[in-house]
Parts: C-alpha cells; structure tokens; sequence
C-alpha cells in the first residue's frame, strides 16, 4: 500500500551484482546463461510495446502488454531510476517489443546475488495468480526457502495488509489484436519483498514460479519496517483491531479486524491449476476436473470449475438439496479483465432454474437438481470455443455434467451454453483456472463442529494442438481471509497425491496442525497411482473436446383471434423482461416478463384484427437474449 497504512522503507542497496549458475527458463522464450551474466543478460519475455509492436506482448497468455507511453509518462520508462517506500529499482533500458523482464519457469533457476541486509525487495508484476518458489542461499552454506506471491497486473487495488505495494499504475495496454484498448482501466505494476537474515551475507537465489511473475529488479536491501508476509507461514501477527488479535476463538467468533478482514462468512479455500510448464497456454478449449465429496453440511460450494469468465460446480443448498449449478460472470462482476462481459445464451437445458443476475457471478446461470453422494467421484468440465461467425471474437462457453460417478458407464449431460465477448477484440481465453471450496451463507457465523472437506483430482485441459495435457501443478491460494485464517487446510492425502485434499470446518484448528501455508504448491505428477486424462469419459460425445456449435431457440407457440394475439413459450429466466414482435414491430407491453419459473403465457391486444395471410411472430428473452420466432396463417 502506498502512502498511509506502511512506515517509509529505507532502501539500502547492497552492491547488487547478478548472474546466472543454472538456467531452466520457460519465459516467452528461451534463455541461455553462464556464470557472471548479467540480468539484463537473461530477459526472456515483453511486457512493454508500442503500436508497432504490440503483437510482441506476453505479459499474459492472451498477449497483453503495458503501453511504452503509459509507462514513460508515469516515470517507469527505459532505464528510469524509481523509488518505492524507499527502495530504489531501475527499469531496464531496453526499447518497446524487446525483452524487458525476467519470468522465470516452473524449473528452478539459480541466480548469482551478493549483498547483505534484512530483506529482499522485488520490482514486477504477473499475468495472473502468480508467485515464486524462492530459496536464499546464504555464503555460510545455509539456506532458507520462502515463498513470494506477486498480484495480477489487473489487480489495482491496495492490499489492506500490505503484502504488496502498489509502484504505479497505468491506463490502458495493448493486446496482441491492438494496441490502446482498454484506456479506462489501470493496470499495475507491484513491489512485494521477502525478510531475510541481516547477519548473513546473500550468495545465490533460487527461483521457481507458479503462473507467470515478470521481474524488472530485484535488491537485496535493509528496510525500516520488515515486510508483511502470510500469517499462516508463522512469520506474522494476524489482523488486529485495537489490540486484540482478529481470531474467531478471541473474538467470541465474530467478524473483525480494522477492514473487516474476516468478513461475512466462514472461510473459504481456493486451488489454482497448471500445467507442467506453469503456464494455461492460449487456445485451450476445455477444462476438466474430478471432485469426490468427503464430508459435506448444507450451504456449501464445491466449486470445480472457475476460469477468468465464470465457474461452476455442484452444492448442496440450505434444505440439504444438492444441485449442479452453472454461472457466467456479468458486466461489473469477478475476474474478466476489463470488468465488462455481454452475454447471449443459446442454449439451456429444460428443467431446473435459469436466472439472470440472480447469482454472485451477476450473468446467466442454471442449476439443476444433482443427488450427487458424498465418497464418490464425478466428473464436470467446462469447454469454450472461438465463435465462428466471420470477424467476431466472441467465445462460446458450455457447462457439461457427468450425472454418473466415474468408473461407471458416463452420461453427459449439457447444461448451459453461453456466448460471452467483450468490448475489445481480445476474446476471454480460458485462463485463471481454479476451484474452491466455501460457506456460502454469509452470516458471520464461524459454528463448531460444521465440516467441509473435498478431495479434487485428475484435472486436464484440452488444446488442439497438443489435445488432453494434466493439470499436474496446483497451489494453495484461499481468499483474501484465507491467509489469515486457522480454518482452513489443503494437502494432499497419504498414498493419494494425485488428489488435493481442501477442509474448511467450524472447529479450533491450531496454526501448528495446518498442513499447508498459503501459496503451498503440489506437482501431483509425482502422485503414487496413474492419471487417467478424460478422453475415455468422453468418448461417448462422438468428439475429443466437444464443441458446441451456437443454436438460438424459443419454443413459442401462437394463436389469433380478432384483435386478440395468444403467444405462449418456455425455458426463459426466471421473471425474464420478454419482447414480442409481430412482423418486425414490438407489440408487447414494456413490463411484460416470463413468470417465475420462466415461462410465458400471455394475451396481446393488436391496434386490430390482422389481416389474411402470413405473419411472422418473434418472442424474445430481453435478459438472457433467447429468441424463438413462428409463423401464423390468417385466412
């Protein structure tokens, strides 16, 4: 956070000098190094462009990058000394479309960095839920390994709890479709840090990364004020308000904290997903995932498949009733990019509830009752295909059920199928995979005894070029209160690492038995049993990753009498705004809405009774934009 809420660091660079001993680098491309290299030496990937170049951009998988301008204009332009909290960086000087960062790969990188102090502070930024598997190795042959979590460009906001400062932000990027689009949204560039030991003196750091962290320098510094760092880690007070420690067990189980911190709810867990090479490449058009429930209370989300457009996942509701449940984000709400989604459903299944904003996410979503069981293993998965219709860049997005549990004979169901696009012409690549697990009745309650635990395997992704790959990383993330929190848990279960085990319950759990610390991460490659990739499940489909052509339709039935137009029809959202038209021109009433289990049954009264021949009669969704039309014959 800049300004208010941290005490000025005082930078003290320590005579950094930078090399490389071992390089294993899966940035934008590769990268070769030997001892001595600079750091400058080893940049393998772009993050800042101009107009001609912007095609050149990976600052995400969708080709994204910081416009040259911006970034000059805000003082982060070629070799510009800046300064955070008091720690001085440089950025590198190198011209737009060239190499400018260093992203380190999911193998480990050992670099050569001499100096001293009490902290590491890193200048950078990521495509996405990011972070680095970092190890500081010390000149007296010790070491220690800690983890450095580095936030989205596309997360602007401050920390509350300052694990991350703000360094600028910037209007606008440029994608690889164009360069200057979204102008109304600021992007950002970060410095996170890491407390090391001030008695010892830096030989090397080793790095790993989850996601894709873009570093433009790092110093070894000494630092008025230690960074903040996970709690749950053990190298940080909790949250306090006046004194008193934000913990549900001190707190008499009450929300807390100066920013809320705890919220409105139980805690949640979060896992994020990635392939071996730590980045969800572009064109992905399917992800899959398994969950077996272990352990389950009413009002509760096991959500298995979320990405940067919507998620979906089975829960059981406040009844006991358990659904499958199927939701795309509106305009002003989740993780889209630019915060801006339109949606056209094309397709839904004939039963179960359909509703427009009537969700968290804020767009269209269906739920359907599914008596899933607890011990058993089902299968969902979410495909989302390019729309072929010439110059569009919109994304058709299907939500499928496997009612059966796997092992057994699959039948699949389709739920939903959506089309989605935004303002730009980057489509919404399936990016930001992740599942959770929550309490999704937010009543500040954090009640004894209520378990929640799920194990989640066998997760793939489907390419075109590359067909079924596993989803073999995954990390630990929880939520925002989820870093604090003593109730939470993910691991992997003894002679079972091919599944990742999340727990959320009502319980004391103290620090000292959580098995997992925030940003943990698991190579489930490594697991005891085989991976089954679902291309066997999904054989009945008749296609390796389906693919759902786009279909409109109403099933509207139509009857005159006079002056009198009956218009019937079904599967709208539920108390859904309806337009009908009559040759092209609207006859409805302005209020005329489809009744609350999305049907519409309605009596139209015409300036006069039509004349002979045929009339054309078409009822549309004004929310879910459905459409159905049929044709009248009057003799």
């Amino acid at each position: 956070m800049t300004g208010a809420g941290r005490l000025a660091r005082l930078g003290v660079a320590a005579g950094l000098a930078v090399g490389v001993v071992t390089a294993g680098l899966a940035g934008s491309g590769p990268a070769s190094a030997s001892p001595g290299d600079s750091l400058a030496d080893i940049r393998n990937n772009v993050s800042i462009t101009d107009a001609s170049t912007h095609q050149r951009g990976r600052l995400d998988s969708a080709g994204s990058s910081f416009r040259a301008s911006a970034m000059a204009a805000a003082g982060y332009g070629p070799g510009a000394d800046v300064s955070v909290d008091g720690i001085g960086f440089t950025m590198p000087d190198v011209t737009p479309g060239e190499p400018d960062n260093f992203t380190p790969g999911p193998a480990e990188t050992t670099v050569d960095v001499s100096g001293s102090g009490n902290a590491i502070a890193f200048l950078g930024t990521a495509g996405g839920f990011s972070g680095l598997d970092l190890t500081v190795h010390y000149t007296d042959r010790s070491s220690e390994r800690l983890w450095v979590g580095m936030p989205a460009y596309t997360g602007t906001a401050a920390d509350p709890l300052d694990l991350s400062t703000v360094a600028t932000t910037v209007a606008g990027r440029n994608t690889a479709a164009a360069p200057d689009v979204d102008l109304g949204t600021d992007y950002a560039v970060f410095t996170v840090g890491v407390n090391i030991d001030p008695s010892k003196t830096v030989r090397s750091l080793t790095m790993a990364s989850i996601g894709s962290v873009h570093l433009y320098d790092l110093e070894v510094t000494t630092v008025e004020e230690p960074f903040a760092v996970d709690s749950v880690l053990g190298r940080t007070p909790q949250p306090e308000d006046d004194g008193v420690p934000c913990d549900p067990r001190v707190e008499g189980k009450e929300a807390c904290g100066p920013f809320n911190y705890w919220e409105n709810a139980d805690p949640s867990t979060h896992l994020r997903y990635f392939p071996a090479s730590g980045v969800v490449p572009e064109g992905a058009t399917a992800f899959y995932n398994e969950i077996t429930v272990q352990s389950s209370v009413p009002s509760t989300y096991f959500m298995t498949n979320g990405y940067s457009g919507g998620y979906y996942g089975i829960q059981e509701l406040d009844d006991g009733s358990k659904i499958a449940i199927f939701s795309i984000f509106g305009p002003n709400r989740g993780t889209v990019p630019d915060d801006k989604l339109t949606s056209k459903v094309l397709y839904r299944i004939g039963y179960g509830d359909f509703v427009i904003h009537g969700e968290y996410a804020g767009g269209p979503s269906i739920r359907i009752p599914f008596d899933w069981k607890v011990g058993k293993t089902y299968a969902t998965m979410i495909t989302n295909q390019p729309d072929a219709t010439q110059g569009s860049h919109a994304q058709i997005v299907t939500a499928w059920l496997n009612t059966e549990p796997v092992g057994q004979r699959p039948n699949w169901l389709k739920l939903m199928t959506v089309r989605t696009e935004r303002p730009s012409a980057t489509p919404l690549q399936m990016t930001g995979l992740y599942s959770f697990l929550e309490d999704f009745v937010r009543d500040g309650s954090f009640t004894d005894g209520r378990v929640r635990q799920a194990a989640y395997g066998n997760a793939a992704i489907y390419q075109a070029r590359g067909g079924w790959r596993p989803l073999d990383r995954i990390g630990f993330t929880g939520q925002l209160s989820g870093k604090y929190t003593i109730q939470n848990d993910a691991y992997p279960l003894p002679g079972e690492t091919c599944v990742i085990t999340e727990k959320i319950t009502g319980g004391d759990i103290p620090f000292a038995e959580a098995r997992s610390g925030y940003g943990t991460i698991w190579d489930t490659a490594k697991c005891d049993q085989p991976r089954r990739l679902p291309a066997t499940s999904l054989a009945p489909l008749g296609i390796r990753a389906p693919i759902q052509q786009a279909t409109t339709f109403l099933d509207v039935e139509v009857a005159s009498a006079s002056d009198r137009l009956s218009v019937a029809t079904e599967l709208l959202a539920n108390d859904e705004p309806v337009r009908v038209s009559l040759d092209g021109t609207a006859v409805s009433a302005a209020d005329l809405a489809a009744s609350s289990a999305g049907t519409l049954d309605a009596q139209i009264t015409l300036p006069g009774p039509l004349a002979p021949g045929e009339h054309a009669v078409e009822v549309s969704g004004r929310s879910s934009n459905l459409t159905g039309s049929t044709t009248i014959t009057v003799r």
